[in-house]
């Protein structure tokens, strides 16, 4: 893929590829045991809500401000570098919350907030710097690259801190032992990443002023732009998608370590399944997204998306459990890979950086209300009993499974609606949802894990 780039551009793919894995061990060890920490210091429904949402909403308002600081740091590399430090160094506070005098949930969703205000910072400017470092030709097959071996790395990642954890728990009987050592490998693999940064090309930003426009405007034109079925049409689906998934996403979590009593370590074989099968699949999706297309794509996983939540009313045993994650890895993979795809491709080069930032702003502020939504149901739920209702008695059987039921049902209807209002703007071959979903399965096992693993042996 890379033989006929030049040399710096071909540098700085690879160490592109090298930082978002070490990126990812950060995710996979530290930022995914987040809620499991939160659980651990015995926060209520209402703060795992705060937890998972309430810092991504104020650090899509705080990187508002990524173009003003970008260009007074002059590069995007300088930009990025210095809020992904910064980001890495407060898991020493996230750890320190345990010995909080105030309230250690309390504490935990402010470090939290920090801990995203700065990760979120960077987001635009590197969504900048990358969209122009990797060639149009190959951003399908790049990314999925990248994304399996990232993937990868959240996978192997995910496994260790739940061994870890495991081991804390059980043989060492302290489980905050645990979550110290996990969040003190987030730190070091953070600061990795940033070495992988700073030997990453960067091509010259061509933004300047004159092609920025304001958050007044792009808010006072929205209606008007959505007839394009371009960025502000995609911003919106993807805000209420947003809005439909974390009115549920914060409480699986919850209802696995909670209401199905599973271990820390059958927590940890259960997600890694979906992470296995995202690995798997980052690569044929990335494949078939240069065929025809990630509007081709997102069509068709935004409405598998909806069933995620919904096949937890499934009864509930392990071997259930990780049919439902392998599930969702396949959906999930494909609908993270191909928006972000289609956001590159209705994005202007010169405005990329601004106008990620207002998707960013509107999809956190969903994401958080969805949270609000959420908990607000669930406390309504608190006064119902469904075991006592016949038809539901074997099917409701937490609290947690009439969220996931309306979850679903946002998400399919979201879909439904907005999905078919988007637009095309580079030409790819023409195939049907039923052509794209047979040929995606019909890749593993045998040639997806032939392609799953030539890829990690050249990388």
């Amino acid at each position: 893929m890379f033989n006929r780039l030049p040399k710096k551009i071909k540098s700085g793919l690879k160490y592109s590829i090298l930082d978002g894995a070490a990126h990812a061990s950060m995710l996979g060890i530290g930022e995914h045991y987040l809620l499991a920490y939160a659980i651990f210091l015995s926060a209520s429904d209402l703060q795992l809500a705060f937890v998972a949402t309430f810092p991504i909403f104020i650090a899509a308002i705080a990187q508002l401000y990524s173009v003003k600081l970008m260009h007074k740091m002059k590069t995007r590399k300088h930009a990025v570098i210095t809020f992904a430090a910064i980001q890495g160094l407060i898991w020493i506070p996230i750890i320190l919350t345990y010995f909080s005098k105030v309230d250690p949930v309390s504490s935990l969703i402010f470090f939290v907030t920090l801990y995203w205000v700065f990760g979120l910072m960077s987001n635009p400017i590197w969504t900048s710097w990358i969209g122009d470092l990797v060639p149009r030709s190959i951003r399908g097959k790049f990314f999925g690259k990248r994304s399996l071996v990232a993937s990868f790395s959240v996978f192997v990642s995910f496994i260790l801190g739940g061994f870890i954890l495991t081991y804390a728990n059980g043989t060492l009987g302290d489980a905050f032992i645990g979550f110290a050592i996990i969040f003190g490998l987030a730190l070091i693999a953070r600061m990795i990443s940033i070495v992988f940064l700073i030997k990453q090309y960067e091509p010259k930003l061509s933004a300047d002023s004159e092609n920025e426009f304001s958050l007044k405007d792009f808010l006072f034109h929205f209606k008007k732009r959505l007839k394009k079925g371009h960025f502000n049409t995609l911003v919106l689906y993807m805000s209420f998608m947003s809005f439909s998934i974390y009115l549920s996403a914060p409480y699986i979590v919850a209802n696995i370590l909670k209401e199905l009593n599973f271990t820390y370590f059958q927590y940890t074989i259960a997600s890694a399944a979906f992470l296995i099968t995202q690995m798997l699949f980052f690569v044929i999706w990335g494949k078939l997204s240069d065929k025809y297309g990630s509007l081709s794509i997102l069509k068709l996983t935004g409405f598998l998306m909806a069933l995620n939540p919904i096949l937890w009313l499934i009864p509930r045993t392990l071997s259930v459990a990780i049919i439902i994650q392998i599930y969702a890895g396949f959906a999930m993979s494909g609908f993270m890979l191909s928006s972000f795809n289609f956001m590159l491709e209705v994005t202007n080069p010169k405005r990329r950086v601004t106008s990620k930032s207002y998707f960013n702003l509107m999809v956190g502020t969903f994401t958080f209300l969805g949270s609000l939504a959420g908990a607000g149901l669930l406390k309504l739920f608190q006064n119902v009993d469904f075991t006592q209702i016949p038809i539901l008695s074997s099917v409701f059987y937490s609290q947690y499974i009439p969220l996931f039921l309306i979850g679903g049902i946002l998400r399919l209807t979201t879909s439904l609606y907005l999905l078919p209002k988007l637009k095309e703007i580079e030409k790819h071959e023409k195939v049907t949802s039923e052509k794209l979903f047979l040929q995606a399965v019909s890749t593993v096992p045998g040639k997806g894990i032939s392609i799953a693993a030539h890829h990690m042996h050249k990388n």
